[in-house]
């Protein structure tokens, strides 16, 4: 009984994986039928591999990130320290930031100071 469902288990995920291969081997020839005709056909053979490529690279980047077990912060950390984190986390957005930042500075030096003062303050004591 045991054999008998893995035997059926196996037969249908290769059954599935044999009509994902058919479906992707029929989407590359319809891609590259329809860009034959303008690209020619060492044009056209370039762009299905690119979006092969491309598909590839996206499924890889997933499985990647589903891989990866969340990072437990700090409660108590501080400001640049939470900033650095993110940046190593997502460094396009904080770029991106970064430059904004840089662009703002750059019309309005008094919001240099403003920012270095409230990062170089000290932490008010809790002690009363």
């Amino acid at each position: 009984m045991i054999v008998r469902k893995l035997v059926f288990g196996l037969a249908a995920a290769f059954a599935i994986a044999a009509a994902a291969g058919v479906a992707v081997v029929a989407a590359a020839f319809a891609l590259f039928a329809l860009l034959r005709d303008s690209l020619g056909p060492s044009g056209a053979a370039a762009v299905v591999v690119g979006v092969a490529a491309l598909l590839i690279a996206l499924l890889g980047l997933a499985l990647a990130l589903m891989a990866r077990p969340p990072r437990r912060k700090p409660e108590d950390a501080s400001v640049a320290v939470r900033a650095m984190d993110f940046a190593k986390e997502k460094p396009l957005i904080a770029l991106g930031a970064l430059a904004i930042g840089g662009f703002l500075l750059a019309r309005n030096p008094k919001i240099a100071t403003i920012a270095l003062a409230g990062l170089f303050a000290s932490k008010p004591s809790s002690k009363r």
